[in-house]
């Protein structure tokens, strides 16, 4: 290199080096001046938050006039002053950028937990009114005539709904829509204010809360839809039925019986004059791979709707399914991933009515098995695919060679298909193919009806039943039919809400308690907490904490909290708990995040104590911390369900995105 263009690269060096420099000190200089929102009272790492009321304004000054904010923005809180005799608060949408400005306070309104609430379908419960007082509710909670006082405020509260009176002369402000708005495709917030739990003297237990409500598109409440476009949604309504078929060695007798049966079923559907309104998929699944290659497959779709739609499409399809060659390790299977391999690869999109079959003479490997590849219990399977609208039907086939194991399979494969509506458990004596046959036309032509009925009009709950239990001569199949008629008359109302446009009440605070008051047994809102992806991550890796500090735990039991002590210490969850001894159980150990704190449950992993861990044999100890493993292969699939994370109004980055964990799928 020349002596001149040796001095030129050291002052581009120079210069470079300069500017990295300035940046660097520009970074250092932004990070400094970094605001962060003002925490809550008595929480280390849980900043303020608050929902914007209607009407609210953003100004850049206290007092100022400004621009409109769309209501229920959640905005967090930089700072609280006072200006004249009013209080204001500094407010901004993301929680390390800044302030955005300024609002009133009595414009909005504090949101201690990210709790909300989703009106669970409203089949086979009473309506759910939304009440102007507390005192009210408790009230009538505790009276003798709870029910009837119910069932009357709930005419006279649709009564002036559909009339379009003022409801002033009520104790309620509004009632919850009559069809189905369903939570998971028409996102609406129903933030809870204030919660408690209610115990009474003859066990019935309630959560009482202080709701308010606007839904996601802002729009008034229970909007008619044109006549035309109630009557399309039904003409429009169709149904898919996902058959899920165990295809081990057992099975050839039955895979065959399927088959047959379903091209009997097609020429049904042809005749009713409903081609393409009812449509068939088929996915098979054997056992894990890993440890009996000869298998070939865990689980595998061989059609989709679309191929299921024409007989002869999905026909030649299912005949390449083949029972295997070889057998599996043991009897059970991994039935699970053929049932997540049907929620999450068929495109169930456009249809109201959504059914897996699961046809098998096993029990499935439950989630904390080391063979099991969805790593997802029943029960968590269940809400995945409820979540979605699907429905789980098992047909378990009662063979002798099975004997050994009906007791189990019929315990595992009742958890997977018990809905609020019934059980969809059925097991088939004997394990008679023929039998089998004759159920699955049992209920594929049921399903058939079905859409017919609702083809010509909005079905009633009566109709649906009376339909099921015709000509079921076998009282246990009956008792199946009279279950999907029940989860069909659900799937309508739920199809007719979204259809339709339903929207929830607009009212803007109310107290409701969350079980239908006629029958407590009836889940009437489900509570959900809204988490971030940096909250389900810390609480993913707080588990597995968790599971390192038991495992450790079950060869030396004294260790398991000093373990926990030094993880919590790792994680830096509460600096103040780091190092205590004298914590009485996990929730106080700082391992667990604070937004767990103060919820309104009861939460099986915080109250473990160390007594309660030292009481326990190796098998409840192991059980514990099976139920924490699925818990944490559940929040992947929340983290993976990339259709629901959800923007609140008010944040601009997809950063503060939300997932609406339900309250019992925390730890």
């Amino acid at each position: 290199m020349m002596p001149g263009s040796a001095k030129r690269a050291g002052r581009l060096a120079r210069g470079w080096l300069s500017l990295l420099l300035l940046a660097a000190l520009s970074v250092g200089w932004s990070l400094a001046q970094a605001r962060v929102p003002l925490l809550m009272e008595g929480k280390k790492t849980l900043y303020q938050r608050v929902l914007t009321r209607p009407g609210a304004q953003l100004t850049s000054r206290p007092g100022q006039a400004g621009v409109p904010v769309p209501a229920f923005s959640v905005l967090f809180v930089y700072s609280r002053q006072i200006h004249g005799d009013e209080r204001w608060l500094e407010v901004g949408a993301a929680e390390r950028t800044g302030a955005d400005g300024w609002l009133p306070a009595s414009a909005a309104i504090d949101w201690k937990q990210t709790m909300t609430v989703a009106f669970t379908n409203p089949a086979g419960r009473a309506r759910l009114p939304l009440f102007k007082d507390k005192d009210y509710v408790l009230e009538l909670l505790e009276s003798e005539l709870a029910v009837q006082r119910n069932q009357a405020v709930v005419e006279k509260l649709a009564a002036a709904q559909a009339s379009g009176q003022p409801l002033t002369e009520l104790p309620a402000v509004s009632i919850e829509p009559a069809v189905h708005v369903d939570f998971t495709r028409q996102f609406y917030l129903l933030p809870i204010l204030e919660a408690e739990q209610l115990f009474f003297a003859d066990g019935f237990s309630a959560r009482l809360l202080k709701v308010a409500s606007v839904s996601e598109s802002d729009a008034p409440a229970n909007t008619a839809a044109p006549a035309n476009t109630a009557a399309n949604a039904h003409r429009q309504f169709k149904t898919a039925i996902a058959f899920v078929v165990d295809a081990t060695s057992s099975m050839g007798p039955y895979i065959n019986e399927m088959r047959a049966t379903i091209d009997q079923v097609y020429d049904t559907i042809a005749q009713s004059g409903l081609s393409n309104r009812v449509v068939f998929g088929l996915v098979a699944y054997r056992d894990n791979t890993a440890v009996t290659p000869g298998l070939e497959y865990v689980s595998k779709v061989f059609a989709d709707f679309a191929s299921g739609a024409e007989a002869q499409s999905f026909l030649d399809k299912a005949a390449a399914v083949e029972p295997a060659q070889v057998s599996s390790k043991d009897f059970i299977e991994d039935a699970h991933a053929g049932v997540l391999s049907a929620i999450n690869e068929l495109d169930w999109a456009g249809y109201g009515g959504r059914y897996i079959v699961v046809i098998t003479d096993a029990g499935p490997r439950d989630g904390a098995d080391p063979r099991a590849t969805s790593g997802l219990s029943g029960g968590q399977l269940r809400q995945l695919a409820w979540e979605g609208g699907i429905a789980i039907v098992s047909l378990h086939l009662l063979t002798k060679e099975g004997k050994r194991n009906h007791e189990q399979a019929k315990e595992r494969l009742s958890l997977l298909s018990e809905l609020a509506q019934g059980s969809l458990y059925y097991g088939v004596e004997a394990g008679d193919a023929d039998r089998l046959g004759d159920v699955i036309e049992s209920l594929a032509t049921l399903l058939t009806e079905q859409v017919a009925v609702i083809s010509q009009g909005r079905a009633s709950k009566s109709a649906f039943s009376i339909q099921a239990t015709a000509g079921a001569a076998d009282p246990e199949l009956a008792r199946l039919r009279g279950t999907i008629a029940k989860v069909g008359y659900a799937m309508q109302l739920a199809y007719l809400g979204r259809t339709e446009g339903t929207q929830v009440p607009a009212v803007f605070e109310a107290w409701v308690a969350d079980r239908d008051v006629s029958n407590p047994e009836q889940v009437a809102l489900e509570v959900r907490v809204l988490l971030n992806k940096n909250q389900l991550s810390d609480l993913q890796e707080a588990l597995k904490s968790v599971i390192y500090a038991g495992e450790i735990g079950q060869i030396s039991p004294e260790s398991f909290f000093d373990e926990i002590r030094s993880a919590a210490a790792a994680l830096a969850r509460d600096p103040s708990k780091v190092g205590r001894a004298e914590y009485k159980n996990l929730g106080e150990t700082g391992l667990l995040s604070e937004y767990l704190e103060g919820l309104p449950y009861r939460s099986k992993v915080m109250n473990v104590s160390r007594d309660l861990w030292l009481s326990w044999s190796i098998g409840e100890q192991q059980a514990f911390l099976d139920d924490v493993e699925s818990k944490i292969r559940l929040y992947q699939q929340f983290h993976d369900d990339v259709d629901r994370w959800k923007v609140l109004s008010g944040n601009t980055s997809a950063g503060e995105a939300v997932y609406p964990v339900p309250l019992e799928a925390l730890p």
